[in-house]
């Protein structure tokens, strides 16, 4: 898996201390953040002193495509200080990156898990979603002991 694709950057902005002004410098803000080019949720985690993420990364083989609509992948993702970040653990995947898509999650940690609602694309028993971003499901996981997942536990993704 790639983690430092020009193609996937997030942005870090600068709040003042009074909260009054925000700043971006593009020589220097942008940081490699695999699942920046979809909406994302980044939490810190007291336990770990880490900050974790669920995203919809482009894996290597689809960086032909437009970043923006590659949603076929769903990865854990951590880091330490915001600036880099890896990717740990492939949670959900479908070969198809055209009609299958997880995204848009919203999560929260539960203990040991992480809770996640999902909006999916997927196949049903009508001809599955019109495309990757036009889901048809919305989808409830449960991601057991996060904390110690690699990306030998992760769901094959050929």
């Amino acid at each position: 898996v790639q983690t430092k694709s020009p193609d996937e950057k997030a942005a870090i902005v600068h709040i003042s201390r009074d909260g009054k002004v925000a700043s971006f410098n593009p020589a220097a803000d942008f940081i490699a953040f695999p699942g920046g080019a979809k909406k994302f949720a980044i939490r810190f985690d007291p336990q770990t002193k880490r900050y974790w993420s669920l995203a919809s990364i482009v894996l290597d083989r689809y960086r032909d495509k437009d970043p923006g609509r590659v949603r076929n992948t769903l990865a854990l993702t951590t880091s330490s200080n915001l600036l880099h970040w890896e990717v740990r653990c492939i949670l959900l995947h479908h070969p198809d990156s055209t009609r299958h898509g997880f995204q848009y999650v919203d999560w929260q940690f539960d203990g040991e898990d992480i809770i996640a609602g999902c909006r999916t694309a997927f196949d049903d028993a009508h001809g599955g979603a019109h495309n990757q971003h036009d889901a048809n499901f919305l989808t409830f996981h449960r991601f057991a002991n996060f904390r110690r997942l690699t990306m030998a536990d992760s769901v094959p993704s050929r």
